[in-house]
């Protein structure tokens, strides 16, 4: 009775379907068949419920009710495949027998399985604190050049947000656990590659083994002083004991625009800005004649007239190659890789090649000592074109009632900007990235229960930036110039060099008393930063195909700089795992940071954890429950975390002295100037997290993993209020705070029928980010930071729908310029108090009466997969998205007949006196009012996007044989194939987080590259 309560009915569902299933697809069954019955125990002789009976071979199946108990048809001599997850398969052979017990024993490789943690791995079940650790083979089915992305969806309160599909420039933007800081502080998480700090989207998809994220204090606080942020664990794949093997694994496919502003023609374009004109005063714009000349121009040729079709003329081809070695002796094992990955823009003149050489090896040199050499060379070529986002904005703002070209030559497009000339001739930016990369380690274990490891890391980096502006000559319909879209032709050079150094020293020692396990971690690290950047200009270059700067002219408009930076970091750390009898777990953490960012006096920081988890179904109690709860756990954590990367110097505590010079007296004297008061007492931000969660495995087909976690950011830098009389702008201090607030839920299932095999994940996450403390300022006209709000919310009025008549103008307060009918009414709220707190009307809308009115800081974050299996087939498919979230346009990207701008499809819903019930205000091109920020032009930029789905066929080991070949796998993938949102159309929901603004979010502007979908096919063999 105790085990009928806490079965599932769900397995006599699968028991039901199974059974028509079998009935469906099964072969072979007729009168001759032999009807089998029996039992599945597991070690303990506990009857296993929902374990699958299949008959080798066939689709025929069953599985175990409440009792452990099947019952089965099979044919003459078949052979039983019984299995359960967690536990290891087995295989009877039914001859002349119809009753049977069976026996399962647990899969101990399962029971041991392993997450890379900070410095060291640990047994998934003796985890106490929040990580999420994604696997190799989750990543590299999907077509991803920027490894960033692949984290987005995947992990429970990892948030990746990304602007762009631009080549070479579509990474993401990671925050975990909401946002940290504010200000320019630094929020995205510390990424260590094998261990030591590195550039996530420097590391080929194919090489990766696993990544975990360290989310909470308890599992970030060995990172001490750069852990606020959470922390990123990537580990490559290394050569496995065993055979030689060669892979190869590739695609090619083709992107295109998920989303571009579709644009009417130019008919329509003139009858808008006709309308609009009469509106503001009084008179068209474009008379009989000037339509009927467009008209006969647009029929000779309509091309000449399609500015989006002209822009994007790129191929979009992209390809991604990738082949590796796994080889071994007795002594050595050795995995050489080679990545090779190019991708042409969709519009012509772009693209990005990367090439990434690898070798990791391993060299056991006797029984105690062993050693790891890895060396790694990448080298990146972005290609774009000069002064990119010109083409962006204007590829839904040029006026479609413009030529391309005029009689062969290039068109005045608008005020001599011509988008299509820009790409064929207005220049080129030309960014190379080289990077070298050394991890030596040697690890003595002199005993069984001790090790000692010494790690050496140094890494060199290059950032060359090449950047020539043409000057491009546009021309009126007679022939006449009509001016230059670049006043003159210009080159700019730029090249940062970066040295880091990595040193460790780790001991670790394991110990087990009886039931009392010990593990003892003790290490130092040292590292080094340093910096050098020289930038070099000319212009006026009398060639114009010879771009080096010495073809440009000597003269006073040359110019040149270079700065030097460098840091220093140095630790001591460690961490103490106890528990009894893997029952009751207890983990400490402990990192003594010094860094060379602040004075000696705020120099030192200590940074704690702790954490406890309680394996209840370890417990007496649990024993009958183990068949349906196989694995519960409870986990709690406290811990203190730093962030040192804050404000925009590596010397936050001193303000830079500005170099000019000034003339008296017909002399050039030079200048040393202090502009900004310097703030010695600066130190590192800190954040204190604790939490609380929950691990758990049900029914072994479901894993449940769910968190609560409560995060305080304090010391986030601010500009206070000073005196004015000491001549100097305010220094930064330490004076803000931010809450996160938020919980996790991870579920994902796995199992198998026969031939069948089917998995499903579900995450979810959602967090309250508040700024609880600004000393009473406030930051920021449309993006803002205020007290009681989120990071980053939206400022501005509240719309109130348009007025519809002149009378509703009269009675309403006073806004910006003359109202008519059709423009955007707000909403007053500046006055004073009533007796309740409720806002009386002033009478006048003015800049007091802006408030919060969104956040686009992504809740209810979320992602969804699909994988099913049937003998060599396979797919899989991955949803993502937002729950909510506020994204914002203004100007010409959705404002109606601004800025001259082309005229979009969805616009032409404009209010008229027929048609009052608009989505959009009147049309104007001069109206002040219906510019102004306000919730109008806020929509809702939560989501839904099919991300991936691949199918996939294996072939036949029959097959592959004859080859040679241990495997072969074929495939078809779409990446981002579909978004489903209420933002503006033509425009992605993601387009405000720019991860090279200062607090990752720009409002307003739509002038970048848009996402891509990407189809693809793809191979993978092993050799």
């Amino acid at each position: 009775m105790m085990k009928a309560l806490y079965a599932p009915k769900v397995f006599q569902y699968w028991k039901a379907g199974l059974l028509i299933i079998s009935l469906l697809f099964c072969h072979g069954v007729g009168l001759a068949q032999n009807r089998i019955s029996g039992v599945v125990l597991d070690d303990a002789k506990q009857p296993i419920i929902g374990a699958n009976v299949l008959e080798k071979g066939t689709l025929n199946a069953a599985s175990t009710d409440l009792e452990g108990k099947f019952t089965i048809t099979v044919a003459p001599g078949a052979t039983l495949t019984i299995s359960f997850i967690g536990y290891l398969s087995k295989e009877v052979t039914v001859g002349n027998q119809t009753s049977f017990t069976i026996t399962l024993e647990e899969d101990s490789q399962s029971l041991e399985e392993v997450v890379v943690v900070g410095y060291g791995t640990q047994k998934k079940v003796n985890l106490t604190g929040a990580v999420s650790a994604i696997g190799g083979e989750q990543l590299e089915r999907r077509p991803i050049v920027s490894t960033s992305n692949a984290l987005q969806g995947v992990a429970p309160g990892v948030t990746v947000t990304s602007q762009t599909g631009a080549p070479g420039a579509d990474e993401g933007q990671i925050r975990i656990r909401g946002i940290n800081s504010f200000g320019g502080s630094d929020s995205n998480p510390l990424v260590l590659i094998d261990g030591v700090p590195g550039l996530i989207n420097q590391v080929d998809i194919n090489l990766i083994e696993s990544i975990s994220v360290l989310k909470d204090a308890a599992s970030a606080a060995i990172y001490g002083s750069r852990a606020a942020n959470g922390v990123i664990l990537i580990t490559t794949k290394r050569a496995n004991k065993g055979k030689t093997e060669m892979n190869y694994r590739g695609y090619t496919g083709w992107q295109s625009a998920t989303n571009i502003p579709k644009v009417t023609d130019g008919l329509t374009y003139m009858r808008v800005f006709n309308e609009a004109n009469m509106n503001d005063n009084g008179y068209v714009l474009y008379d009989d004649a000037a339509i009927r000349d467009f008209e006969q121009k647009y029929k000779a040729n309509p091309d000449n007239f399609d500015w989006q079709k002209a822009i994007l003329d790129g191929s979009g081809f992209t390809q991604n190659h990738f082949v590796s070695l796994s080889a071994n002796s007795d002594k050595i094992r050795v995995m050489p890789s080679f990545s090779y990955i190019s991708q042409d823009g969709i519009i012509k003149n772009t693209g990005f090649e990367r090439y990434i050489l690898r070798n990791n090896m391993d060299v056991q040199v006797n029984r105690k000592l062993s050693l790891k050499l890895d060396l790694s060379y990448t080298k990146g070529d972005r290609k774009q074109i000069a002064n990119e986002g010109t083409v962006w904005n204007y590829l839904g703002r040029m006026p479609t009632n413009i030529p391309i070209r005029r009689n062969g030559l290039w068109s005045e497009g608008w005020v001599n900007i011509n988008p299509v000339a820009n790409i064929e001739e207005g220049g080129n930016r030309k960014v190379t990235n080289i990077e070298f990369q050394g991890n030596i380690s040697a690890t003595y274990k002199p005993v069984s229960w001790l090790s000692f490891t010494g790690l050496v890391s140094p890494r060199y980096r290059t950032t060359n930036s090449h950047n020539f502006i043409k000057s491009i000559m546009t021309y009126n319909d007679d022939g006449s110039e009509a001016g230059a879209s670049n006043t003159f032709t210009e080159l700019t050079e730029t090249a940062y060099r970066y040295t880091f150094g990595n040193y460790q020293f780790l001991t670790s020692a394991y110990k087990t008393y009886g039931k009392h396990n010990f593990n003892l971690l003790l290490g130092a690290s040292r590292e080094t930063y340093d910096e050098k950047y020289l930038m070099g200009y000319r212009r006026d270059f009398t060639y114009d195909t010879y771009e080096v700067l010495a073809a440009g002219a000597n003269n006073e408009t040359r110019d040149n700089n270079g700065t030097h930076a460098q840091w220093l970091l140095v630790s001591t750390f460690g961490r103490l795992n106890y528990d009894f009898d893997s029952k009751y777990l207890f983990e400490a953490n402990l990192r003594y940071d010094g860094t060379s960012r602040f004075i000696a006096a705020n120099r030192w920081a200590a940074f704690p954890s702790f954490s406890a988890g309680w394996r209840i179904t370890e417990e007496e109690f649990m024993s009958g429950l183990r068949n349906s709860i196989n694995q519960l756990k409870l986990r709690v954590s406290w811990g203190k975390l730093g962030n040192q990367n804050i404000g925009s110097s590596y010397y936050p505590f001193a303000d830079a002295l500005a170099i000019g010079s000034i003339s008296m007296a017909e002399k050039i004297y030079q200048l040393v100037t202090q502009n900004t008061m310097s703030n010695p007492d600066l130190k590192w931000e800190e954040t204190t997290m604790k939490g609380i969660g929950v691990d758990a495995t049900i029914f072994n087909h479901f894993n449940i993993t769910a968190d609560y976690y409560d995060k305080v950011t304090d010391g986030i830098l601010l500009t206070l209020y000073t005196s004015q009389l000491t001549g100097l702008n305010a220094p930064y201090q330490n004076a803000a705070k931010v809450s996160n607030k938020g919980w996790e839920l991870g579920i994902n299932y796995d199992d198998t029928f026969g031939d069948f095999k089917l998995g499903l994940g579900f995450n979810i996450s959602d967090v309250k980010n508040k700024i609880i403390d600004m000393k009473g300022q406030t930051s920021g006209t449309l993006l803002r930071q205020q007290e009681g709000y989120p990071v980053n919310s939206i400022f501005g009025l509240i719309a109130d729908g348009l007025y519809q008549s002149q009378e509703e103008i009269n009675a309403g307060p006073t806004q910006f310029g003359t109202l008519k009918p059709g423009d955007i009414r707000y909403r007053d709220i500046a006055g004073a108090f009533d007796a309740n707190g409720n806002p009386i009307p002033d009478g006048k809308i003015t800049d007091d009466d802006k408030v919060v009115i969104g956040s686009t800081l992504p809740r209810y974050t979320y992602g969804m997969n699909l994988d099913l299996g049937w003998k060599g087939f396979s797919a899989n498919v991955f949803f993502q998205g937002v729950g909510k979230a506020d994204g914002y346009l203004n100007s010409h990207y959705v404002i109606p007949t601004v800025n001259s701008s082309a005229v979009k499809t969805w616009q032409l819903d404009y209010w008229t006196p027929e048609n009052t019930d608009a989505s959009l205000p009147r049309l104007s091109t001069t109206s002040a009012n219906n510019t102004q920020n306000s919730s109008f032009w806020m929509k809702d930029a939560s989501y839904l996007r099919l991300k991936n789905v691949q199918l996939g066929y294996t072939l036949p080991k029959s097959w592959t044989q004859k080859l040679n070949l241990n495997s072969a796998m074929i495939y078809v993938n779409g990446q981002n194939v579909f978004t489903k949102t209420k933002f503006w159309k033509g425009y992605d929901p993601e387009i405000a987080y720019d991860a090279g603004a200062s607090d990752g979010v720009s409002l307003g502007g739509g002038n970048y590259y848009p996402q891509v979908k990407v189809y693809s096919v793809g191979l993978d063999i092993k050799f």
